[in-house]
């Protein structure tokens, strides 16, 4: 579905909206309908259902709180991948007083995730709840202005984000909305598109040359 939400910083906020108390309770159904509770329930025996639940709501707090993903940090990394971004971040690195600006035709970013959470009872695993969070932006017409290897500010473009939740194949949340990475971008001081270089280390003395005993003249 596309979604008519306010400007999204967090893919939690891409999937459930501003929220969070309603975004909370969908993970907690969708933990109970992929049989969270039974999976425990198998391997403990005599557990009630008061106990089920609170296992329910522990495994959707984890997965809450992996959604807290920064929107604007997962298309950069993208972006840190690209050719000619990080070609034009090398180039300002060793020149710090020059900028460049990059073209960015159209193009798309995903970004992947795959995490798992493992049920245990008494140390042994008896069910894990496995879940995939995909992250598409769809990006148009714009121009990134790099200055000493970082990206400073965006020109222009439009950006499409879509994101999808799923556990156990099985989709949970699914929206689309616009992202305005311009706005976004210049509320920062810039994003580093280089690995951090290691300060030079002083060259290490040459050894000292091995003492000559005196002859003796005699």
């Amino acid at each position: 579905m596309t979604a008519a939400v306010a400007q999204p910083t967090s893919v939690r906020e891409l999937l459930f909206g501003d929220d969070g108390e309603a975004a909370a309770e969908s993970l907690v159904d969708a933990a109970r309908e992929h049989e969270v509770a039974a999976m425990v329930e198998r391997g403990a025996h005599g557990l009630t259902g008061t106990a089920g639940e609170t296992v329910e709501r522990e495994v959707a707090s984890m997965v809450n709180g992996f959604l807290s993903l920064d929107l604007l940090d997962l298309v950069a990394a993208g972006w840190a991948k690209h050719g000619a971004m990080v070609e034009a971040a090398r180039r300002t690195r060793a020149a710090p007083e020059t900028e460049e600006v990059v073209a960015l035709a159209t193009h798309q970013i995903t970004s992947t995730h795959r995490p798992c959470v493992d049920l245990k009872v008494d140390g042994v695993r008896v069910g894990t709840l496995k879940v995939c969070l995909t992250v598409d932006f769809d990006i148009e017409g714009m121009l990134a202005v790099v200055r000493q290897a970082r990206l400073t500010s965006l020109r222009c473009g439009t950006c499409t984000t879509t994101g999808t939740l799923a556990m156990q194949q099985a989709v949970v949340a699914s929206r689309r909305c616009g992202l305005d990475l311009p706005g976004a971008v210049r509320l920062r001081s810039g994003i580093a598109l280089l690995p951090t270089r290691d300060a030079a280390a002083p060259p290490a003395p040459p050894p000292a040359p091995p003492s000559v005993p005196p002859t003796d003249p005699a």
